[in-house]
């Protein structure tokens, strides 16, 4: 089995933007699933502090977080077959990280955040 750290640093590298957002969020994605911002990871209330372990791997088997749909750029199809070791191994890891204050919601309009000093949905409540 590998690590949860080693499968959390080939797979969530839209998540670490800088040494002080760390899994925190803010990269800003264009595509053709439209325009999202990289969310929060981390266990802060602003992050998936509030994912237990089944939602965690429901949500990267299924692409889904209860009924809401992650975007299509989340590689949710990669992480099918991993095993559910593997996936808790990932879970785990991150609850070791630090957590960091960043709100990235991007069901809402875009506006300045102070903190990644980008826009995005929510970034007015940072």
């Amino acid at each position: 089995m590998a690590t949860g750290k080693y499968l959390v640093s080939l797979g969530c590298g839209c998540h670490r933007v800088s040494e002080k957002l760390d899994f925190g969020g803010g990269e800003n994605l264009k595509g053709p699933w439209g325009e999202v911002t990289s969310p929060n990871i981390t266990s802060d209330p602003s992050g998936i502090g509030y994912y237990d372990e089944a939602t965690f791997i429901k949500a990267l088997r299924t692409g889904y977080v209860g009924a809401r749909k992650l975007s299509s750029i989340m590689p949710f199809g990669a992480f099918q077959n991993l095993s559910d070791d593997d996936l808790k191994a990932m879970y785990a890891y991150l609850r070791t990280v630090q957590p960091v204050h960043h709100r990235v919601d991007n069901t809402l309009p875009a506006t300045y955040c102070k903190i990644c000093k980008k826009k995005h949905g929510a970034g007015d409540q940072n």
